[in-house]
Formats: structure tokens, sequence, C-alpha cells
């Protein structure tokens, strides 16, 4: 019989960093989604065929109407939702079209980095969290 941790499914997922003038862009889950109400880095689900950097460009450009360049890899974690482990993967980008907007957030904040842990994120980016509060991610490309 297969161990829990072999039967989950598995889900590789993009974010985004975005940052402009020591604040980053944080968007706020839907009341009634799973974990709703809580705070994330844009992203979305990488379909089957897509790049990473497809998925991020395709996800920016339907949650928040922007486009963007996307940079460096800065941070990858692993986290077990229940039956799911969700392979997370966040890249540095830029935007170079639109102003974000919260089309498919409850809501979309610029935070300064160092009080991002003030608000409550979903648990996969709580180390990315605490990384940015303590000036531990470089702002390089």
């Amino acid at each position: 019989m297969a161990s829990p941790a072999a039967q989950r499914k598995h889900i590789r997922v993009v974010a985004a960093l975005i940052r402009d003038s020591g604040k980053v862009l944080l968007t706020q889950r839907k009341p009634g989604k799973h974990l709703g109400m809580s705070w994330e880095f844009p992203g979305g689900k990488v379909e089957e065929g897509e790049t990473d950097d497809q998925a991020l460009i395709r996800e920016l450009r339907e949650e928040l109407g922007v486009t963007v360049v996307v940079g460096t890899r800065c941070f990858e974690t692993r986290h077990a939702y229940g039956a799911r482990e969700m392979h997370l993967l966040v890249y540095r980008c830029r935007v170079i079209e639109g102003e974000p907007q919260a089309l498919e957030a409850h809501a979309l904040e610029w935070v300064e980095e160092r009080r991002v842990g003030e608000r409550e994120f979903l648990p996969a980016d709580k180390p990315l969290v605490h990384g940015l509060q303590f000036g531990l991610i470089a702002d390089d490309w």
C-alpha cells in the first residue's frame, strides 16, 4: 500500500515577487476559496505544456491585468495541503505594461517589505515572508 505522501496530488505553482520602492505587491484570496482571505504573492498553477515563465505571464495578465517580464527564481519550497503537495516557485518579476488591479483577488496592496509579516499568509508563503521581513531576499535579477 502506498504511503499518504505518495498518494498526494502534486501541483506546480509559480508566484511573482514584484517590488517597487521598498514595497512588494500582495493579493488577498477571495472569501469562499480554499484559505480565503489569506494574503499571497500573485500567480497560479502551471498548466500542462507551459513553462514557468509562460504560466506567470498568463496568470498575472488574468489576475492583475498586467504584462510582466520574468526574472530569476528567488525562492522555492514544497508544502502539503492535505491530499495535495504544492511545489511553489517564486520569480522576480517587473510590470512592463498596465497598472495592477484586483481582477481575480479580493484585494491587492503594495506593502513595505519589513511589514509583510503583519498579514495572514498562506502557509507555503510564510518562509518567503520571513525572508523579506529580514532582508534575506535580494532585489537582484
